[in-house]
């Protein structure tokens, strides 16, 4: 609780273990699962195979100056390795009630991708990490909430986990799946999804996934070694990536009638600040129902995109976005969650989160909605239990 006000992180992160895949895996892909073969930072770098993910080969590894920042800033957590014992502590010393924990990058993210090119393999993997999710947040299941990941390439399992984990492991979300190249949420069959989250009252999680990276142009210039050059446009990529990934999800969801098909489908925007929003919602007003509409539009929309958001959608924040003030303004203090990103290495600190918030020039009753009204629509009852 912070003056007086309770609080729910929306998006805080794992930093899953070296061993989450040979003691969780199911025994029978044991032998198939790939092995670590060492920690870079904070993310697994896998044995080479020839067909997963060689050695080494780790998309957008941050540089060394990101990992030298975690000891300062987490402390006995980074070396407790983030264990649910220091995180609760923590919680308790920064004054934060809830909160919602998703994966990092190339370990629980993992087992979704490694499930475009094994669909059998990367199910096991998925059930495992919701697994280890799922005991992790025993340590205190009032306080600590996850968000499961599915097995996008299989449309049948991913929805059998998606039920699995919500049902059975407690998940108050899913990850916005990851489809092979080609295949895109719109499509029909992904249907059966969005009627799970409207039955079972749970959203879906959007978080910067870089699926639209994978045609971005500065990853061709990644590789390139070029010091100081490089080190800038992988910065930029970053800055870029995480808003314009969203952006693109956001309008998918809306402009193709996903959210006009299922009014009771949620979705969370997570991890790419929030001041973009006002300029994107009247931009993609403008393309439905103004004048650069003439440039194409569906008739299946019955409302604007700025109204679909209001009634399905929520944004998270960060404490110290110099332009948060502005989207509290438009939306008027809705819509909107709170996150600290904890414990990645580009986090806010832990001690400045909830000052760095108060600070900000908005009203308390826009700051109460933000800290906890929102995440409870966002998330429905699920999140209280």
């Amino acid at each position: 609780m912070w003056n007086g006000m309770k609080v729910i992180d929306a998006d805080a992160h794992m930093h899953e273990p070296q061993y989450l895949w040979e003691r969780y895996v199911e025994p029978k892909f044991r032998d198939r699962v790939p092995k670590v073969a060492f920690m870079d930072g904070v993310f697994m770098v896998y044995e080479p195979d020839g067909k997963i993910i060689p050695k080494g080969d780790l998309q957008l590894r941050p540089p060394p100056s990101a990992w030298e920042v975690l000891e300062q800033k987490y402390g006995e957590a980074y070396h407790q390795w983030w264990s649910p014992e220091i995180r609760l502590k923590d919680m308790d010393q920064y004054g934060w009630d809830i909160q919602v924990l998703l994966p990092t990058g190339n370990n629980g993210n993992f087992a979704y991708r490694v499930a475009l090119t094994d669909v059998e393999l990367g199910s096991a993997m998925c059930r495992a990490y919701n697994n280890w999710c799922h005991e992790y947040c025993s340590a205190d299941p009032k306080r600590l909430k996850f968000v499961a990941v599915l097995p996008g390439s299989d449309v049948a399992e991913m929805v059998k986990e998606a039920r699995r984990a919500v049902v059975e492991l407690g998940a108050v979300s899913v990850r916005n799946p990851f489809l092979p190249i080609g295949k895109y949420l719109h499509e029909p069959e992904y249907d059966a999804l969005w009627h799970l989250a409207c039955e079972l009252d749970f959203p879906i999680s959007a978080h910067g996934e870089y699926r639209q990276r994978r045609f971005h142009p500065f990853r061709q210039l990644e590789g390139e070694r070029r010091g100081d050059t490089e080190l800038a446009l992988r910065g930029l990529d970053h800055a870029l990536g995480f808003p314009c990934d969203n952006m693109t999800t956001l309008g998918h969801f809306i402009f193709t009638g996903m959210l006009e098909r299922f009014p009771k489908l949620r979705l969370a925007i997570l991890e790419s600040n929030a001041g973009w929003l006002p300029f994107w919602l009247g931009r993609m007003d403008d393309h439905t129902h103004g004048r650069n509409s003439v440039m194409g539009k569906s008739d299946k929309l019955r409302m604007l995109p700025s109204e679909y958001f209001m009634r399905q959608c929520m944004i998270s924040c960060d404490s110290d976005e110099r332009a948060l003030k502005y989207v509290v303004d438009d939306l008027k203090g809705e819509n909107i969650v709170w996150n600290t990103d904890y414990p990645h290495p580009d986090a806010i600190d832990p001690k400045r989160a909830l000052p760095d918030l108060d600070a900000q020039p908005i009203p308390d009753e826009a700051k109460r909605k933000i800290l906890w009204n929102n995440a409870v629509k966002l998330f429905g009852p699920r999140i209280l239990d």
